[in-house]
């Protein structure tokens, strides 16, 4: 665990609007003629949403997050959840609940050295004190590949239709994922420090 990862936590503030993969696709890829099914389809989507999401450490569809720091990291803020879109705000909390908004010019959000995105504090420039000693810092910021299903990667929507196909196959709850899953996933996956 990097030095940045320590001591936070990561709220989901407004999840996805639309699934990466449409109900016709899913139908068509089980080959279902009828629409009884449609509702257990449905849920099988958001189960192949998550668990690509939790595999890769990615968000699929644009959805914004809130990240809590106890305190400033000594390097960069490493931002959970890419691809990110935009930091909406970084702010800080004083002992009495009161916040302060920090000016886009004191940071940098850096999207181009990697996966996870990071932000960094502009030269010369220091992080103010959080006053709260737990979750003293509120960095919120949008993620993902964009607001439409055809904006994420085929390789994932791929493993998603697969991983559709197997929890409606395995009703039951069959433990694990094909390996052609992993296989279409793996290179998106964001490694863990």
């Amino acid at each position: 665990m990097t030095d940045s990862m320590r001591g936070n936590n990561l709220l989901v503030l407004e999840g996805p609007a639309v699934e990466p993969l449409t109900l016709a696709e899913a139908r068509a890829h089980l080959r279902l003629d009828g629409d009884e099914e449609d509702a257990v389809v449905s849920a099988c989507i958001v189960a192949a949403r998550q668990a690509c999401e939790s595999y890769t450490g990615l968000s699929l569809i644009s959805q914004s997050w809130q990240l809590y720091l106890d305190r400033w990291p000594r390097g960069p803020v490493l931002l959970p959840r890419p691809p990110v879109q935009e930091v909406l705000e970084v702010a800080v909390m004083d002992a009495e609940g009161g916040r302060e908004t920090l000016d886009p010019e004191r940071y940098v959000v850096d999207r181009a050295a990697g996966r996870p995105a990071r932000l960094v504090r502009r030269g010369g420039l220091s992080w103010p004190r959080p006053g709260r000693p737990i979750g003293g810092i509120e960095i919120t910021y949008r993620a993902g590949y964009g607001d439409s299903w055809n904006d994420v990667p085929a390789a994932l929507r791929q493993g998603m239709l697969l991983a559709v196909a197997h929890f409606f196959e395995r009703r039951e709850g069959e433990a694990g994922l094909p390996p052609a899953i992993a296989t279409l996933w793996q290179p998106y996956r964001v490694m863990r420090l």
